[in-house]
């Protein structure tokens, strides 16, 4: 849109400098005409008698010019770019007669007479010329031009012109992107609302087509989504018939041993199959959107996790408000916080707001995590193997989940092992 404007301020001012070349002074029918009435008038008083001569410049005022005789003292001329012309022209069509040109330009004063005689005192056409036999003669136009007088008549009507076609430019140029604005907004919420209301299908051919391929797009990758959770919600229910056959066959099994080993693998197998069918579950609910509070929804895992035993504490701004689900958002945040707690003596959660973004860092104490499994982790089932055994609880899933929830805020999740020892988990949400 800038190019645009900018486009049409250039052609304003281009048509104001072809305007300035091409205007006729007021009082002068053109440059030719000019020229010629007083190359006319010259060789006209050339070849009369001298006592005719008056009778000559009486008619000549007539037509727009008044002639004097030239005295010894005169007022000075000032000549400009039109007048420089006018000078070279006018030389041109007196040389063969043998007159001459002495000054021609414009003057800001002048005597009593010839100040009666203009019908404008602001800087006539001043005419000094030299006839054959030596007579200096004034001409003197009747109207007066100089550049900002044509400025002053031109300027304002092509001013009005711009600011009307600039107007105009900027009316189009806002409605031709205002689409892609909305296309921009909508791709950046369907990145993080999946369920997000369609496009209007309005406007031109072109919109109305590329809006519904829009909303088609939307409609196939929700379908996408929702086939493949409820694709794993089946298959971990189906998985608990042959589950439960294969327990009550490890009861006929003779080695006590082997016994508990199967019984403990079938154990785990189950506990995976019911996080999954509750991921299912609560992926699948939607949730309406609001305004929520992060540092309550903080204070409350707080709580709960302090009545469980945990030493756990909170800092940062009393009330941290974000746009989001907050049930979602608190399953993420206590995953967060848990994974933390069971791998680490304490746990400190500092939350910061920032002009953009509420920034969450959760620092534990404990072991850590590999470099190379720092992004591993949040694969689904993934576990790391050092510190990290079946004795602490959980399926693998709990990351995996908690970044889901957040990228769908559209913000994120990072881990990274401090120096002193444990590890930090940084998750940043948009405030807006």
């Amino acid at each position: 849109m800038l190019v645009l404007v900018a486009g049409m301020l250039l052609v304003t001012v281009s048509g104001v400098a072809v305007a300035l070349l091409r205007a006729a002074p007021p009082g002068v029918d053109g440059t030719e005409d000019l020229v010629g009435r007083v190359g006319t008038l010259v060789a006209i008083a050339q070849q009369a008698p001298v006592a005719v001569r008056p009778t000559i410049y009486a008619a000549a005022a007539r037509s727009g010019l008044a002639v004097f005789t030239l005295q010894d003292k005169v007022d000075p001329t000032f000549p400009d770019w039109w007048t420089e012309g006018l000078a070279r022209q006018l030389a041109r069509e007196l040389e063969p007669i043998g007159a001459a040109v002495l000054a021609l330009g414009h003057t800001m004063s002048g005597s009593a007479e010839r100040a009666a005689h203009l019908a404008s005192p602001h800087g006539p056409i001043v005419v000094r010329v030299a006839l054959a036999d030596g007579t200096r003669l004034e001409i003197v136009t009747r109207g007066g031009w100089f550049p900002l007088q044509a400025i002053g008549q031109i300027v304002p009507a092509l001013v009005v012109a711009g600011i009307g076609l600039t107007a105009l430019a900027a009316w189009l140029a806002r409605r031709i992107t205002r689409p892609l604005s909305v296309f921009a907004t909508a791709a950046t919420r369907l990145g993080t609302d999946i369920a997000a209301p369609a496009l209007p299908e309005s406007g031109p051919s072109e919109l109305r087509a590329a809006a519904h391929a829009f909303n088609q797009m939307q409609q196939r990758v929700r379908r996408l989504i929702e086939d493949r959770v409820q694709m794993l919600g089946a298959v971990s229910h189906d998985l608990r018939t042959p589950i439960t056959r294969l327990r009550l066959r490890a009861e006929f099994v003779d080695d006590t041993e082997q016994q508990a080993k199967m019984l403990k693998d079938l154990d785990e197998m189950e506990t995976m199959i019911s996080a999954a069918l509750a991921f299912a579950r609560e992926e699948t609910l939607v949730e309406p959107r609001g305004r929520v509070d992060v540092r309550g929804l903080l204070d409350e895992i707080m709580v709960d996790l302090i009545e469980s035993g945990y030493a756990v504490t909170v800092s940062g701004p009393e009330c941290a408000e974000i746009g989001g689900q907050r049930t979602a958002l608190k399953r993420a945040l206590r995953n967060v916080l848990e994974n933390a707690v069971k791998y680490g003596h304490r746990v400190d959660v500092r939350l910061t707001a920032k002009a953009r973004d509420l920034v969450v860092a959760i620092e534990d104490d404990g072991p850590g995590i590999p470099e190379t499994e720092l992004e591993d982790v949040f694969r689904p089932f993934y576990r790391v193997d050092r510190s990290r055994n079946r004795q602490t609880g959980g399926t693998g899933l709990g990351l995996t989940v908690a970044r889901s929830v957040l990228r769908g805020h559209g913000g994120d999740i990072t881990l990274a092992n401090r120096p002193e020892g444990g590890l930090i988990q940084t998750v940043v949400l948009p405030r807006f």
